[in-house]
């Protein structure tokens, strides 16, 4: 697929972050297993989107909070490791990709700090002038698009051209699972388990045991 068409489609599919509808599609294992499909190859779009989910698990946007991007990570990730894997051994795309997403959440979460403050300033106009709601609306969602875009296409521009040296290291996926599930076992515990949700986790997990047993 080329790499312009990605990008498009990926800052598309970030959009649901925050300015079209939340839907929950750019959450990294949707995000993955969507650019996947468009490559052909589903189950390794799941299984990247899936380990960059649980990187990711804790980054809320809760109130002025502003954490590293992780809708951008698994755009990044999965769409660069695809483009990588065109002219690179799977083990040196696969462990650049991962730095490439790592990486774009960093640059993502920096760009929404403008965003915001954009968004603010359309906020305040809308007060004074409600009845351009939808100008107001076009005003803020075209910022996002090219926020999002001005940070995929260059990664995906270095993705489709590099070709990565024999001794630049590898990463497997069995190797990924074990950091995806690692990050995102230290994940859950810092999210669940305090004492105002443990009481609903134990339930969870006994209603789920019930389940499979039954």
């Amino acid at each position: 697929m080329n790499f312009i068409l990605l990008s498009v489609i990926g800052s598309a599919i970030i959009l649901d972050k925050y300015a079209f509808g939340e839907f929950g599609i750019s959450q990294p294992i949707i995000a993955g297993a969507i650019i996947g499909a468009l490559f052909g190859d589903l189950q390794t779009g799941i299984f990247i989107g899936a380990m960059l989910q649980l990187i990711f698990l804790v980054g809320l946007p809760i109130g002025r909070n502003i954490p590293p991007d992780g809708q951008a990570a698994g755009v990044i990730g999965t769409g660069s490791y695809f483009l990588l894997r065109v002219a690179n051994q799977a083990g040196h795309a696969l462990c650049l990709a991962l730095i490439l997403a790592l990486i774009s959440a960093i640059i993502g979460g920096a760009l929404e700090t403008f965003v915001r403050r954009h968004n603010e300033k359309l906020y305040h106009l809308f007060m004074k002038k409600q009845k351009k709601l939808y100008l107001y609306h076009l005003f803020g969602f075209i910022p996002a698009f090219l926020r999002s875009f001005c940070l995929v296409l260059p990664i995906f521009i270095l993705a489709n051209y590099i070709r990565i040296p024999a001794q630049f290291p590898q990463l497997n996926k069995e190797l990924l699972t074990i950091i995806g599930l690692s990050v995102g076992f230290a994940n859950s515990i810092y999210l669940f388990l305090k004492k105002t949700t443990v009481v609903y986790v134990i339930a969870g997990a006994l209603c789920g045991l019930a389940l499979l047993v039954f």
